[in-house]
Order: C-alpha cells, then sequence, then structure tokens
C-alpha cells in the first residue's frame, strides 16, 4: 500500500506540473499567432479530430454539438481467483448544445462464480441489469489549437447519479453471490475532465470524486473491493467511504484517414475508511492501480456515419485489499450525424 500511495503522489503531481505549464503559457498562446493550421485542410485532418475510440476508463472533455449523438456498447471480462464477470455498459451520448452533452450508462452484468469463492466443485452463474449511470456535462474551457501541445487545452465538469437498478437484496443464497449486479448505493459524483491534441498524440486526464450513501443490505453480499462480503441472512446498514478516482491516457493516431493509433492508459481508486459525510465507514477499504495498452480502428471510415472499434488488456499493477484482475476489453461506436469524438 505505501508503494502504491507513493506512486500516486508522483502521478498526481505529475498532473498538476503539466496543468501548471499550460496555464502558464495561457496568457502567451492566447496572444500570439496560432501554431499550425487552425481549421481542418483535408479529410484527414476531420478524421483525426473526430473519429477515434479514445480511453475505456478515461472520460474526454470534448461534448457532442446539440443534436448529435452516439452509441458506445462497453464489454468488460473482470477475471479474478474464483470469479469471471462479464461487465457490458452501454453508453447513449447526445449533446445539448451551449456546451452541455448528456450522457446514460445502462449496463448488463454476467457472472460466474467457482470455487475458492464458491465451495470446492460447485459453481454458479447468473445473468441481470446493473446499476444505471446518469451524466451530465459542461465544456467550460475548449482548446483553440489542437497542433499545439502548450495551449488551452479542453475541459469539462461532469455531474453523475449513479441510480441502483440491480439487484443486491433477496439473492438465492445458492448462487454464491453470483446474481448480484449493484452495490446498493445512490452515488454523486463530481468530475473534472481534460483533454489535449497536440497531432498525432492526444491526452486525456479525468479526477472524480464520488460519495456513496448509505445502504441496508443483506447477505449474501459483495463489498466493493471484490474480496469480502456479508454472510447470508446477516443485515448491515451499510456505510461506504470516500472515494477518490483518477485515470489518464495518451493516445497515438498513426492512420488519421483509418483511426488507427494505440493507446496506453491508466486507472487508480481508493475507497477510504471514512465518509465525507456519513462517518466512520463499515464497508472495508481498498486500493488499486491498473494499466492498460488499448488499439483503435475505424471502419467504416467514410460519410456520416462511421464507426470505430477498440480493444485491450487491463491488469492490475498495483493493489490493496483488492484482487489481482486480468481483463480483456472491447468497445464499438456508432456515430450519428457529424461528430461524435469521445
Amino acid at each position: 500500500m505505501n508503494t502504491l500511495l507513493r506512486f500516486s503522489r508522483y502521478l498526481y503531481c505529475g498532473i498538476v506540473f503539466i496543468a501548471l505549464s499550460i496555464y502558464a503559457t495561457l496568457g502567451h498562446a492566447q496572444t500570439a499567432p496560432e501554431v499550425g493550421p487552425t481549421t481542418a485542410s483535408s479529410p484527414n485532418e476531420v478524421r483525426w479530430v473526430d473519429n477515434t475510440s479514445g480511453p475505456f476508463y478515461t472520460g474526454t472533455a470534448d461534448v457532442d454539438p446539440g443534436g448529435s449523438y452516439y452509441i458506445e456498447p462497453y464489454l468488460f471480462n473482470y477475471r479474478s481467483n474464483g470469479q469471471n464477470n462479464i461487465y457490458v455498459p452501454t453508453k447513449f451520448a447526445y449533446g445539448l448544445g451551449r456546451g452541455f452533452e448528456m450522457d446514460v450508462y445502462a449496463p448488463f452484468d454476467y457472472n460466474r462464480i467457482s470455487y475458492p469463492q464458491a465451495p470446492q466443485g460447485q459453481s454458479s452463474s447468473s445473468i441481470g441489469y446493473g446499476d444505471t449511470l446518469f451524466q451530465v456535462k459542461w465544456q467550460f474551457a475548449k482548446e483553440k489549437d489542437r497542433y499545439n501541445f502548450w495551449t488551452l487545452p479542453s475541459m469539462d465538469l461532469a455531474v453523475d447519479l449513479n441510480v441502483p437498478t440491480g439487484k443486491y437484496k433477496r439473492l438465492n443464497p445458492n448462487l454464491s453471490g453470483a446474481s448480484q449486479t449493484s452495490n446498493g448505493t445512490w452515488n454523486e459524483q463530481v468530475n473534472l475532465l481534460l483533454r489535449k491534441q497536440f497531432k498525432p498524440f492526444e491526452l486525456y486526464l479525468q479526477q472524480t470524486e464520488l460519495i456513496q450513501n448509505p445502504s441496508n443490505v443483506t447477505g449474501p453480499y459483495q463489498f466493493n473491493n471484490g474480496i469480502d462480503s456479508l454472510p447470508a441472512g446477516q443485515r448491515l446498514r451499510m456505510v461506504d467511504g470516500d472515494v477518490f478516482e483518477t485515470a489518464g491516457a495518451l493516445e497515438h493516431v498513426l492512420l488519421p484517414k483509418e483511426g488507427f493509433g494505440y493507446l496506453v492508459e491508466y486507472n487508480q481508486e481508493r475507497q477510504f475508511g471514512r465518509s465525507l459525510f456519513f462517518g466512520q465507514a463499515n464497508a472495508p477499504a481498498f486500493a488499486y492501480f491498473d494499466l492498460s495498452p488499448e488499439l483503435e480502428v475505424t471502419w467504416p471510415n467514410h460519410g456520416k456515419y462511421p464507426i470505430t472499434w477498440a480493444a485491450g488488456t487491463t491488469f492490475t499493477a498495483a493493489r490493496s485489499n483488492y484482487p489481482r484482475q486480468l481483463t480483456p476489453i472491447f468497445t464499438v461506436s456508432f456515430y450519428g450525424d457529424t461528430h461524435g469524438s469521445r
């Protein structure tokens, strides 16, 4: 855990340094002549801006123009010792205009539990609908020059509401928790997002503060850390600790017209032992740091309705009270109208 925390501090300091560097040169960037073209000079430039898949865990500070939309299903296959979870959220994004965008995530969960999570020689599986997430994004700063790193990046504030529409009560004890598709809490999140383009690279950063409201749960119930659980028949007024999440990605677009490139992404989450508003937590604290190499391509890559595809693998690089996981990931994006970058 100490190693994870030290790495987190170094990573956070690096993010702060980048942000300060951008703002330190912002005044000069706004008055000096722009470096490079400010508008797309060919269809290739437009493809580079719009039609890439982007990262899996890190949000983007860009928003769709009013009336534009895209539909983006994901697949995350979380695999740990004795547990195989296929999590399939579908994102519906719609541009509201004036710098606002509305996103909805509607997920399905498939769980398969085996030894040692279930008794030896037994396994169980279940599929169901998970928790629904609603997000409103507001872009308060938009980059002026997508060829120059030292200019103002696009920045967003996003507010999320997680509704516990999944199943977490009256679970069948004979399924060893396989039918659980929710953590049973109403969650509120505040996100700060940043995206900077400096062809052929794109940088994504996201900081998230998550508040989980108390919830009454009945065992069998698995806590957020994926290890500890409440035994069958026991009841608990669960208080989760405050959650802080940071994520970032560097994208390298190798072939702009085809939207072909690769990404290196990280995702870190830590749940503390105390809630900001609800006192001492009785749910287990945990922390993890994941790394994800990813590939992306756009096909078809012409017309008003391109489709992008992306795949990769996430692995746990550091953890505390959290299972070691290997997670194949996949997504496909269906764009509507003429714009749809993540």
